[in-house]
């Protein structure tokens, strides 16, 4: 933080401690949040909550933590908090009221300006996000809780959804067909203790929190209707765990998955199951998006585990206790860090046993027999089966491939073809999907005009360009189509839908891929161009986009932003998505209505890719040099 705006803040405290109670002028108070203290460059004590600047690195700290983010622009009026589970949290300055997914609650005080950033109420966004201040002798504990426990039917199933504040780490105990217990480690609850499903299926769900303030556990069992069975169901977010009990045979114990987070260069385990193995053999089958290298160890206590290098975890790690075979428990956590994660499977045996690694198509079996094991090595090393990964995003390319037409080999699928001539424009939505609609503004019709736009620029510049589609149509392929009609599942994401877009460019090796968009928002005063992007080669890509698309446009500049959005992540290539101007803003509804201004966006998204990747010629040249 710059001294100027310090000096800012201190003005705004000062003002506020003068016109206040004696108890507003308290110190702020010692926070504790998740293992550590949390501490605020600048924070002022208010009536009934602290006052925090948006810009105070504690606050970004604790909003990393929570897989939030802020969004403020100085010249409006709105701050904008997106929480892990896409719920939006709007405070407006000036105005005691703010909104949480679009309900209306009332804050102690109202959000005041600091010079560019905004002084919000930490304790009332904390709760919002599910973290509860626990007053304690000399401090206040943020405590992280289970927020939300929803249940809903579905013909004749009962589906229950359990959202927490942080991505969740869950043990299973008590397990029968009819019958779940889950345990959730550091999270607490304001959960009603016991309650009567409003389903069919679950007589009963029972809330129980324990542990200690710093550390709770809270611990949820689900009584099923006599005959029931359960099952996990992909939940779309590390935050949040969907379990299904409904009449049918036994699943078998799954790891549940969110939306694959594939990201190139990288493996992810996609599913995980325990089952029993011959000779009562315990058996885990580890399904991954490549190979993987890994490295295992055996412990003298007992204990022995595995290291997925360079892989991600679908979904929330996992505490099992297996009834059978010799293991005493399966552990599976998320370790390694944001540029070398990893996946480790952890076993506690009832003795030393023999453990046998077998590589399959699907990525790795990990066998735990009933006898001791023939030698006791401590280490080893070796691949799971499965199509191999890129190791780099930005890897050489392939000698064989055919240069300039991005018709290489099929390992371009899960790289970068950096010699391709091809770049992919996707327009957001079509045909039933309409995309958003205000102001007599259709975002498909939109997308497709300013695509179509792009593309007559870019092929002037001698790149080739595909579509994902060319007309008011659903681009949904037919093979992605019948995956969603035959798999039986909630598809809330539409993955397969989306997945079709993806795979347009992913299938061609293309070198580039554009999402086009048009935004909207509650308010009235949200205007402007933001540049999405996920991946790690995407930032670059999505910066030359900002630089000249902006200028051309004419519209206020939102920046570029990392966002977990479906087709810039599951895109092999450098991606972007370009929300290019807001049609619930009258002033950038005047702009969309104009055919100059698409022209403006297609031309400035042209010069971005120009100054990002170069003209497709000499780029070509450039890789036969």
């Amino acid at each position: 933080m710059n001294r100027s705006r310090v000096r800012v803040f201190s003005l705004v405290a000062l003002c506020l401690a003068c016109a206040l109670p004696a108890r507003a002028q308290d110190r702020p108070p010692n926070l504790w949040f998740q293992g550590t203290r949390l501490i605020f460059e600048h924070a002022v004590a208010l009536p009934g909550d602290l006052g925090v600047s948006t810009r105070d690195a504690g606050l970004r700290r604790f909003l990393d933590r929570l897989g939030a983010t802020v969004s403020y622009q100085p010249q409006q009026r709105y701050v904008v908090i997106t929480a892990e589970d896409r719920r939006t949290i709007v405070f407006t300055l000036g105005d005691p009221s703010y909104t949480v997914a679009g309900v209306r609650a009332q804050a102690p005080f109202a959000p005041l300006a600091d010079g560019d950033d905004v002084v919000l109420p930490f304790f009332t966004l904390a709760r919002a996000l599910y973290v509860e201040p626990l007053a304690q002798p000399n401090e206040i504990v943020l405590q992280p809780r289970i927020g939300a426990l929803d249940v809903r039917t579905d013909a004749g199933r009962t589906i229950v959804t359990v959202r927490g504040a942080m991505p969740l780490l869950i043990a299973t105990t008590g397990e029968s067909p009819e019958r779940l217990q889950l345990s959730f480690t550091g999270l607490g609850s304001a959960l009603a203790p016991g309650r009567r499903a409003a389903g069919p299926a679950v007589d009963t769900i029972d809330v129980a929190v324990g542990g200690t303030t710093k550390v709770p556990t809270t611990t949820i069992t689900f009584e099923g209707a006599r005959g029931s069975t359960h099952r996990v169901l992909p939940s779309g977010s590390p935050d949040a765990y969907t379990v299904v009990f409904e009449p049918g045979t036994e699943a078998p114990l799954t790891l549940p998955t969110a939306a694959p987070p594939i990201v190139a260069g990288r493996a992810t385990v996609t599913d995980l199951t325990i089952e029993p193995g011959p000779d009562d053999a315990l058996a885990v089958r580890v399904t991954l998006s490549g190979a993987a290298s890994y490295e295992w160890h055996r412990l003298a206590d007992n204990r022995w585990y595995l290291d997925l290098d360079n892989t991600t975890l679908a979904g929330p790690g996992r505490d099992e206790h297996p009834a059978f075979g010799a293991v005493q428990s399966v552990r599976v956590r998320q370790t390694g860090s944001a540029d070398a994660p990893a996946v480790r499977i952890a076993f506690t045996t009832t003795s030393q046993q023999r453990i046998d690694l077998t590589p399959s198509d699907a990525g790795l079996v990990i066998t735990v027999a009933t006898s001791p094991p023939s030698d006791l090595a401590r280490i080893g090393s070796g691949r799971t089966g499965g199509a191999p990964v890129v190791a780099s995003a930005t890897a050489s390319p392939d000698p064989n491939a055919s240069p300039g037409d991005g018709s290489g080999p099929p390992g371009w699928k899960f790289g970068t073809n950096s010699n391709s001539k091809v770049i992919v424009i996707d327009p957001g939505h079509g045909g039933a999907d309409q995309g958003t609609a205000h102001n007599g503004i259709v975002e498909k019709a939109v997308t497709l005009d300013i695509a179509q736009r792009l593309r007559a620029v870019l092929v002037a510049q001698g790149w080739t360009v595909r579509l994902t589609r060319d007309a008011d149509v659903d681009p949904v392929s037919s093979d992605n189509l019948a995956k969603m009609r035959a798999d039986g599942k909630p598809n809330a994401d539409d993955r397969a839908y989306l997945q079709t877009r993806c795979d347009v460019a992913n299938n061609l090796g293309a070198r580039l891929f554009i999402s086009i968009h048009v935004n909207a928002a509650p308010l009235e005063s949200a205007r402007g161009t933001t540049v999405y992007w996920y991946k790690p080669q995407d930032a670059p890509f999505a910066q030359a986009i900002e630089k000249n698309l902006i200028p051309l446009a004419g519209t206020q500049d939102d920046g570029t932003r990392h966002e977990n959005l479906y087709v810039v992540r599951h895109t092999s290539m450098p991606a972007v998505l370009v929300e290019t101007a807001f049609a619930t803003n009258p002033g950038d509804v005047a702009l969309l209505r104009q055919p100059s201004f698409l022209q403006h966006v297609a031309q400035g998204i042209a010069n971005g890719v120009k100054a990002y990747a170069g003209s497709p010629s000499a780029n070509a040249l450039s890789q036969q040099q």
